[in-house]
């Protein structure tokens, strides 16, 4: 009893250290505002694409066979959430390592000094690999967030409900991520949380517009 616990002591204590070595490192590019800022940027984008999906099918309901419209609408949003995930991380890594490498390299010049093995260049790969993971788990798992209700159909719920209980869960991520974004910026919350909201009601109400004048 006493060695696991003795080992499970020693996980926690090299899960602190890890956690505690990626955070001072991003301390030194100053790599947590960016982290911060994409998280909120790009969880925001990736409530709206599903938004969009999820009140086309719940307008194309009244016209089309329930079944095949949420079907189609399921993987939609995989896709549209997976492809936001892959498009995430790889634009970042290459866009984030690239501006990393060139401030390093600037850095060496002005220097006169390698610095690869650094303090300075450690921090540097590692802002660029959370950055990439936040820029793509983000939109990924906001999107998803959003049709959480859509994807209780499958265990009984109706699909209307599912439709209309996603676009409610949509609007409620967007106004979350407005407070976020006022507590960060230090202002009303509130006020950030309703103009967040604002962006996804003018989605909805578009889609809505231009569903009811094209599906038939």
């Amino acid at each position: 009893m006493s060695q696991k616990k003795n080992h499970s002591d020693l996980s926690s204590s090299k899960s602190e250290g890890f956690y505690d070595r990626v955070m001072s490192q991003l301390a030194i590019s100053g790599g947590t505002e960016i982290a911060r800022r994409y998280l909120a940027m790009n969880a925001f984008d990736g409530v709206l694409p599903v938004l969009g999906i999820i009140m086309g099918g719940l307008v194309s309901l009244n016209f089309q066979a329930p079944l095949l419209i949420f079907e189609t609408s399921i993987l939609s949003i995989f896709a549209t959430c997976f492809a936001m995930f892959v498009s995430g991380i790889t634009s970042s890594y290459l866009t984030e390592g690239a501006e990393r490498k060139r401030d390093l390299e600037e850095l060496e010049r002005s220097l006169l000094s390698g610095l690869q093995g650094s303090a300075i260049a450690k921090a540097s790969r590692t802002t660029t690999i959370v950055v990439s993971l936040i820029n793509g788990f983000s939109p990924f798992l906001a999107g998803l967030a959003t049709a959480t209700p859509l994807f209780m159909v499958q265990f009984g719920i109706p699909i209307d409900l599912g439709f209309t209980l996603s676009v409610v869960s949509g609007m409620f991520i967007l106004f979350i991520l407005g407070v976020f974004l006022g507590k960060v910026s230090r202002t009303n919350i509130i006020i950030y949380g309703i103009k967040t909201l604002a962006a996804g009601i003018i989605v909805v109400m578009m889609i809505w517009l231009f569903s009811s004048m094209t599906v038939y």
